[in-house]
């Protein structure tokens, strides 16, 4: 992994840059916003026509950019420019410090540790990218390599309104693809899918519906989709003993 005595690339052993240019110059946040389909229901509620991102572009003294991505809206945005001025002048293979200086600025106004989880996270991406661009590796090298060569996608299926309501003197907003409120829904929804895009395994957004409802739903994905992969999520509105009485009656009978 190293490389020449004047190569500002070059890296010791244990990962710290040698060189300036492995230091982080600047940490670029855009916030960005785009369409998403209004009317899918999770845990919290529903989908807003507008889902809310931040790009971040980690820019090294030698013009190596790594990039990440994070949730956005107006409280991480304020702390990912906060992390921004706290992580200029570090080495970017030295992530554990990185963290910890991000960590540091953020405690006195971010109380929760998974809060400030969000905005550390998002900068550690950043930094791997970085650092598989400088050695000209794949991420997965970094964190041990590769599992496997490909994953394949699954249909994200979501419970879903026909419409989402008029409100505040907007209309009511509608799409193609229907409501999806019952197991006979859920399934219609996977049947567009698959028939569309051609997905092979299907995963559905849970948490909306006590989990009975939901594991009938999963009932109805298996019998209308014999042998294909299923998952659900139940976006952590279960609590630890659900999980264990579902699986029971999840079972194929």
């Amino acid at each position: 992994m190293s490389g020449g005595p004047n190569d500002d690339r070059s890296t010791t052993m244990s990962g710290t840059g040698t060189g300036t240019g492995t230091r982080i110059r600047e940490l670029v946040v855009t916030p960005i916003a785009f369409g998403d389909p209004p009317l899918l229901l999770n845990a919290d509620g529903v989908h807003e026509p507008l889902a809310l991102r931040c790009v971040l572009q980690l820019v090294l003294e030698d013009g190596t950019v790594g990039l990440g991505e994070s949730p956005g809206g107006s409280a991480r945005l304020e702390r990912l420019q906060s992390a921004a001025k706290a992580v200029v002048g570090m080495d970017v293979f030295d992530t554990t410090a990185v963290a910890a200086a991000i960590d540091a600025v953020l405690a006195p106004t971010v109380p929760r540790s998974h809060d400030r989880g969000w905005a550390t996270s998002a900068v550690e991406v950043a930094c791997l990218d970085a650092q598989g661009k400088l050695l000209g590796r794949p991420v997965s090298d970094l964190l041990g390599g590769r599992v496997r060569d490909a994953v394949p996608f699954a249909a994200y299926l979501f419970y879903k309104w026909a419409e989402h309501p008029a409100l505040d003197g907007r209309e009511a907003i509608g799409d193609e693809w229907g409501e999806a409120l019952d197991p006979a829904g859920v399934v219609e929804q996977a049947r567009l899918m698959r028939q569309r895009y051609g997905f092979t395994s299907f995963k559905l957004k849970g948490g909306v519906f006590p989990p009975d409802e939901e594991i009938a739903a999963m009932r109805a994905l298996a019998e209308a989709f014999p042998g294909h992969p299923l998952r659900l999520d139940p976006n952590t509105a279960w609590n630890p003993c659900t999980p264990t009485r579902t699986w029971a009656s999840a079972s194929p009978r």
